[in-house]
């Protein structure tokens, strides 16, 4: 579930599906100043829009009665997650036009627009097929774990104020990554840091590089700022 203020004053929640779980009853729910229900009039998970540019696109995850049970790819072959974006006129909220990504788009979850109002370019974040509109993150080939290969998992990302950069990070794989955008249709990345992941040394699972060597990588250990969370648990 996502929310977000509107300039109008009123207020849009995203909804992932009904009370059973199914994904017929997922949407956008308008509520006004004093959170009384104004309409549904879009569809879909994660969200932006381009108010100069008159257009919102929206985004699809999944059925939740699939993922709160735990990922089971035959779910993906079952038409349980997303793999659509979806075009409204802003801010009347008419559904423009439906995109289907295919195989390249499952699960499509956020979305960014530069930062720059007049700019028509965005991104979206497809987690499962570890996509990123031009930027893709191949899968890695693994040993012991569910899958032969194991996806990048797109999960949250950010662009730089300046519009320069893009950070991202990859869930199952455990690196996070800039890139640089300052040509939106040719990123180059710029930086990657492990910092948490399935492939860590001393993990059962060992991924393999193009030669058919075994690797782990080495994850950074962060330490507490203990004198810091005295303080923050004394002023509590």
């Amino acid at each position: 579930m996502n929310l977000q203020w509107r300039s109008a004053g009123d207020i849009m929640v995203s909804c992932l599906g009904d009370k059973d779980g199914n994904a017929e009853g997922n949407g956008f729910l308008l509520l006004d100043s004093e959170f009384n229900v104004e309409g549904s009039p879009v569809f879909s998970y994660d969200y932006w829009y381009q108010p100069r540019h008159n257009t919102m696109i929206s985004t699809s995850w999944g059925a939740p009665l699939a993922f709160t049970k735990g990922f089971n790819h035959q779910n993906v072959s079952d038409g349980l997650y997303g793999r659509h974006i979806y075009v409204y006129s802003w801010p009347g909220g008419e559904l423009k036009q439906t995109l289907d990504l295919g195989n390249t788009g499952l699960i499509s979850l956020e979305i960014r627009f530069l930062h720059e109002p007049s700019r028509d370019t965005g991104y979206v974040g497809c987690a499962l097929s570890s996509n990123m509109v031009s930027i893709l993150v191949k899968p890695l080939k693994v040993k012991n774990w569910i899958l032969p290969e194991m996806p990048g998992l797109i999960t949250d990302f950010l662009i730089s104020l300046d519009d320069g950069y893009m950070y991202f990070v990859n869930w199952l794989h455990g690196d996070a990554r800039q890139y640089n955008i300052e040509d939106p249709k040719n990123p180059v990345l710029k930086g990657q840091l492990w910092v948490g992941t399935l492939l860590k040394k001393g993990s059962p699972v060992v991924a393999e590089d193009e030669n058919g060597n075994d690797w782990q990588c080495d994850v950074p250990e962060v330490q507490p700022d203990i004198n810091l969370f005295s303080s923050i648990c004394k002023t509590s």
